[in-house]
């Protein structure tokens, strides 16, 4: 790291201070409105924000704008999750952006245009504040920032300066409207390459201030929330591709949640810098499968170009680059464990295995249609309803030129992600059953049930259960093959169910934070005692025994990965000492490529050592900077509870 940039992140990393006044704006201007509209209360609001809110800014900063207004996380919400249109918003600019929305005669366009017109105020307060803190100090730096907001507040970018600064002003105002999280960058080397490109060609820009640019970049990110998803390589790695990953490389901090496309074209350069990028410990990136993902995106009809073009949102989701109203993972979810402990509730006998498992399949599509799927139902309309959103809608270029806001059907896809725990302890569950009651017949099928029900009493069959051989992960076939119909089945039954008119329902086998809480969730077939974590994402339970590294890859390709497109995580904790010099290397990319081949998604790793992740239990002082990756994103080790 440059001594630039090691001087950026003192100034921009380290400062904690909050900015208070959002609560007490929301409170006097959003909590209290009433007698408006959902989406004109929004818009409202955010006139006042823009009004309103202090502008902090540091006389040494390289972009302006603070996100530290959001660590209150007290006001609206529109569920995050979305990445918006910043190829439409660069290239346009805000005068063309309201002017578009201005042709509508609809109150969402209405709504529209007040959220993008305080936009504007908001970037020309930083102009101002730029100005004043020139007038004090004289940099040339503060007097360049102030031009390029005074420039942005009406007209689109024409540097890479003024178009990485108009992306941080849309992440901020995203922000402002609503306190979710998981606001995602979309293909961010791909839309600011042009930019970069025509700076450095024309001497414009030097490689060290571009890569102080991005560096600031960054560093603002680390102000926010935990899953601010960045997506580069794919068909169009460039230049930008890799400063991104040597940026993340040299700051090591947990933000923005860097995500890696790899596909046939990915150069050996890119897989050079990307393995390099893992082996520092910091979580990232994250891997993604571009063949398989393009493919699931593809089977839920998405056009061609718009697969092609996707972009990671929060943790894992896959979505059309800035053309879809996503909700990737706070539509819906459920527990397949609550399907199958609800199953075996009920007082049958079953001929066989096969009658058993049939029978279950019933159960679970009779209890999805029924039940589950009406609390999906009820939240969607409850979303269309309470939750547009006028400034993240304006920063769609179909709700533009339709006049709709994103919640209400604007977008070119809208998608409604369903999010699924627990495939690898249904699987193991199913497993077991079939060994013990139905094959070798150790156990009655009725006993079975109330052992399980009262938390294993008989310990020892407990651990029959948790330790039974060929579970999934271990690339059995008999688990291997459940694997695959079961996937199949749970993506059928999304698929058939409609959501609302024009949703698109697709599923994720994870449910974000669950990879680290049971919330005392009950006793399971498989010997899970209650309390015990549910196996993650397409992970191998915690209770498989034999596992290894290739086979529950091996097992986890059995999974129809291409049929949940809202994301199929799988991650490992490798030694970093084994994965030293150039033999770590081989290792890392033959595990990748040899997964990707067999028809995986997405792979990311942590790579620590157990001695320092104790030490740093017992001495958190000392291991500040120890960063580990839980569920989607990166955090430090030291700030997470037990």
């Amino acid at each position: 790291m440059n001594a630039r940039i090691d001087h950026l992140k003192s100034i921009i990393y380290t400062k904690s201070e909050d900015i208070p006044a959002y609560r007490s704006l929301v409170e006097q201007y959003y909590v209290n409105e009433t007698g408006v509209s959902p989406v004109m209360r929004r818009a409202n609001f955010l006139t006042h924000f823009a009004e309103e809110i202090p502008i902090v800014m540091d006389n040494e900063e390289l972009i302006c704008g603070s996100m530290r207004f959001w660590r209150g996380r007290y006001g609206p919400s529109n569920k995050g999750h979305i990445i918006v249109d910043y190829r439409m918003i660069l290239s346009c600019g805000i005068e063309c952006m309201i002017e578009r929305a201005s042709h509508h005669d609809t109150e969402d366009a209405a709504a529209f245009v007040i959220a993008l017109n305080a936009f504007s105020h908001y970037i020309e307060r930083h102009a101002d504040a730029a100005e004043k803190l020139y007038a004090e100090t004289k940099r040339p730096e503060l007097e360049r920032m102030a031009a390029n907001c005074h420039h942005l507040t009406k007209k689109p970018p024409e540097s890479f300066a003024q178009a990485i600064q108009l992306v941080w002003f849309v992440h901020l105002f995203l922000h402002a409207e609503s306190l979710s999280a998981a606001f995602s960058f979309g293909r961010f080397d791909d839309y600011l390459y042009p930019y970069y490109k025509a700076d450095i060609e024309s001497g414009v820009l030097a490689p060290e201030d571009a890569e102080e640019l991005l560096a600031a970049f960054w560093l603002k990110c680390c102000e926010g929330d935990e899953s601010q998803n960045l997506t580069v390589g794919g068909d169009r790695e460039n230049p930008l591709t890799f400063l991104c990953m040597e940026v993340a490389a040299a700051l090591k901090v947990q933000q923005p949640s860097l995500s890696v496309r790899i596909c046939e074209k990915s150069s050996d350069a890119l897989w050079k810098q990307m393995l390099s990028l893992i082996k520092v410990g910091i979580g990232m990136p994250a891997i993604f499968c571009d063949d398989v993902i393009i493919r699931s995106l593809k089977n839920l009809g998405i056009a061609d170009r718009d697969a092609e073009n996707y972009a990671i949102v929060g943790c894992y989701e896959a979505n059309p680059d800035g053309k879809t109203y996503g909700t990737t993972a706070n539509a819906g979810r459920f527990f397949l464990h609550d399907v199958l402990l609800a199953f075996l509730a009920r007082e049958k006998a079953y001929a066989d295995f096969d009658d058993f498992y049939r029978s279950f399949k019933d159960f679970f599509r009779s209890m999805y249609s029924t039940q589950i799927v009406n609390g999906f139902r009820a939240h969607w309309k409850h979303i269309r309803e309470h939750l547009p959103s006028p400034f993240e809608s304006a920063c769609m270029g179909r709700c533009l030129d339709s006049g709709i806001a994103a919640e209400r059907s604007g977008c070119e896809y809208t998608m409604c992600g369903i999010n699924i725990l627990g495939i690898g302890t249904l699987i193991d569950s199913l497993y077991v059953m079939k060994k013990l009651i139905f094959e070798e017949k150790t156990i009655d099928y009725t006993a079975f049930i109330k052992q399980v029900q009262e938390n294993f009493p008989d310990r020892a069959l407990a651990e029959t259960c948790r330790n039974y051989p060929g579970k999934y992960g271990t690339d059995s076939p008999e688990t291997n093959e459940m694997a695959a119909d079961l996937s199949n089945f749970i993506a059928d039954l999304i698929a058939e169910n409609e959501i609302y008119e024009g949703v698109i329902p697709y599923a994720g086998l994870f449910v974000f934070m669950l990879d680290i809480r049971s919330d005392n969730y009950p006793a399971t077939p498989d010997g899970r005692l209650q309390g015990d974590r549910i196996s993650y994402g397409i992970s191998a339970s915690d209770l498989c025994v034999g596992k290894t590294v290739t086979s529950v890859m091996n097992s986890a390709s059995h999974i129809a990965n291409d049929r949940f497109a809202d994301g199929n995580p799988l991650m490992f904790t490798l030694n970093e000492r084994e994965l030293a010099g150039e033999r770590g290397d081989m290792l890392l990319k033959s595990l990748i490529k040899g997964y990707f081949a067999g028809g995986g998604f997405h792979l990311q790793f942590n790579v620590t050592d157990t001695k320092r992740m104790k030490a740093a239990k017992e001495n958190p002082n000392e291991h500040r900077d120890l960063i580990i990756r839980i569920s989607g994103y990166s955090e430090y080790f030291t700030k997470l509870d037990e």
